[in-house]
């Protein structure tokens, strides 16, 4: 192709693409960014997208090696251990220990209010007398993946019996909403299990962990003592 056939072409492109970014009011970055997708074909689209993909897929998150279920009666809240050996209730099964609707898959931090890491029924005014700076803390959101590598999200094994905590105190306190009072009554039946056992212990033998804990112990005095 002669030089003066590709300015030609050239020129007419840009034509088109300024007369398309008007059209439509399109900034002139996005007008660019969106022209750029349209000119790639459909392979070059697939291996942008399988490569973003994989760039999502790099971060270095911890794994859950083992997964369970704490049981208080008819209450089920799924938990795991990490890779890392770090012990965590997941947000699916926080929520819906305590009664509420699950968050939106994918939400994560966009499901809290404001820039608080407490859950947004946790922010209710008459639940705010309660709830310490420290809550707010051991609050923030753990970020995994399960055995089968779907990245979610959890909150560390005290978090869950400090909220029932919350609810008990506001029960007694008799400050609680009619809609709050499930909560208030499943954080009961959940803090008196609490009680009597350590978080972190039931989740071990929820998820089988305190087995393969106590095997790698033996293993470990056996070559010592050799």
């Amino acid at each position: 192709m002669n030089t003066r056939r590709k300015v030609s072409l050239d020129l007419d492109h840009e034509r088109r693409r300024t007369r398309w970014k008007v059209q439509w009011g399109v900034p002139a970055r996005a007008a660019g960014g969106t022209a750029r997708a349209a000119a790639l074909s459909s392979d070059e689209r697939r291996e942008i997208a399988r490569k973003a993909a994989k760039a999502r897929w790099a971060r270095d998150l911890p794994q859950a090696t083992h997964q369970g279920a704490l049981r208080f009666g008819d209450i089920e809240i799924e938990v795991a251990v990490l890779d890392n050996g770090q012990r965590v209730i997941t947000q699916t099964g926080f929520m819906a220990g305590l009664g509420r609707i699950r968050p939106v898959k994918g939400r994560g931090r966009q499901y809290y209010r404001n820039s608080a890491n407490l859950p947004a029924f946790l922010t209710a005014q008459n639940l705010k007398p309660f709830v310490n700076e420290d809550l707010s803390m051991i609050a923030s959101q753990i970020e995994f993946r399960t055995k089968q590598g779907i990245k979610i999200f959890g909150y560390a094994p005290n978090f869950l019996q400090r909220v029932c905590d919350v609810f008990t105190r506001a029960q007694h306190a008799e400050v609680l909403k009619t809609t709050q009072h499930n909560i208030a009554n499943r954080a009961r039946i959940i803090a008196e299990q609490l009680e009597r056992s350590c978080t972190m212990r039931l989740i071990d033998e929820a998820t089988s962990y305190r087995e393969i804990r106590e095997t790698q112990t033996q293993r470990n005095s056996c070559r010592s003592e050799d």
